[in-house]
């Protein structure tokens, strides 16, 4: 009887065209690694809204606060997609890794300084370029865009540059660390900017340094392997529209962007449009990646500037 029940049921699938839930096809799913923040925040917002799930997938964020930590990941294929700076991208660019860009992350513009708050002492002795020859600067990554500005400024304000030495610390430690005389300046994010404008603050911005690398520029772009493009190129024709989409409605909704930002940041929406927030390029193109790989030419991170559309994907071009 059980075998006449189950060839009764066959024979109704196969009139009906139905499928059986066990050989349905699940939702493919995206892994994404990001340093989580403002600066980020196009694939967050991109995941509340159902942009993800419109396209047809389902998202996994790995938050990782390292961006040679997530170009790790990436190359090994831990995650799909991953978040990094460009100068960092270039010199793994330069050392044969196959990694292309997809998307533009957040932008550099003058009007809306983000990271690269060069900050010191108010009452210190660090008035100018020439005054950081010898001294110790704190930035989040060594040997990326936050150590290569700060040497840019320097070599462009009169400075010699090569003299200057780094420390890599979190952005949250770094006003302290001034204040304590641990490091002599430290290259500041937006969500410390507020301790410059307290009437009371004993700190002190010296300079915008992203500046000094460009005035209309991608710092970080959302990329992967190009083995990984070939193996899914319908994936990476989504992400890339998906995020375009994203970055146009964060630039166009603020308040309610830091709705989103603050379930992931365990913050106050408060907190986070209390601070310059980040602009987002809808599209990467050369222009906003050259020169970030310049910049790593001119102060020794490669051995040569290229042309930065090796670097972008032909699906984003």
């Amino acid at each position: 009887m059980q075998l006449l029940l189950s060839l009764a049921a066959a024979a109704v699938l196969a009139l009906t065209g139905a499928v059986p839930p066990a050989t349905a096809q699940a939702t493919p799913t995206l892994r994404i690694a990001l340093i989580p923040g403002d600066i980020s925040g196009e694939a967050y917002y991109a995941k509340d809204l159902g942009f993800f799930k419109k396209a047809g997938y389902d998202i996994e964020f790995t938050p990782i606060t390292s961006g040679a930590a997530i170009s790790a990941a990436v190359a090994s294929g831990a995650v799909d997609i991953g978040f990094a700076n460009v100068v960092s991208l270039s010199i793994a660019h330069e050392r044969g890794v196959p990694f292309t860009l997809l998307a533009s992350a957040n932008l550099h513009m003058p009007t809306q300084v983000t990271a690269g708050i060069l900050t010191v002492l108010k009452s210190g002795p660090i008035k100018s370029a020439k005054d950081l020859e010898g001294k110790v600067v704190a930035v989040n990554g060594l040997n990326n865009i936050s150590s290569v500005s700060v040497q840019a400024w320097v070599d462009k304000n009169g400075g010699d540059w090569k003299t200057v030495k780094f420390v890599e610390m979190p952005f949250p430690q770094m006003p302290d660390a001034v204040r304590a005389g641990r490091v002599d300046a430290a290259s500041i994010d937006a969500a410390n900017e507020q301790l410059l404008v307290k009437p009371d603050t004993d700190l002190r911005r010296l300079a915008n340094v992203f500046d000094a690398v460009g005035t209309h520029f991608a710092p970080s772009s959302w990329f992967t392997s190009a083995a990984w493009v070939d193996a899914h190129p319908a994936a990476a024709k989504a992400f890339i529209a998906v995020m375009a989409e994203a970055a146009a409605w964060g630039n166009a909704n603020h308040a309610a962007s830091a709705v989103i930002l603050a379930k992931y940041l365990n913050k106050t929406p408060q907190d986070i449009d209390s601070v310059t927030r980040a602009p987002y390029g809808t599209k990467i193109t050369p222009d906003l990646v050259q020169p970030s790989i310049d910049a790593a030419a001119k102060y020794g991170l490669i051995k040569a500037s290229f042309p930065a559309a090796e670097m972008i994907s032909p699906l984003a071009r």
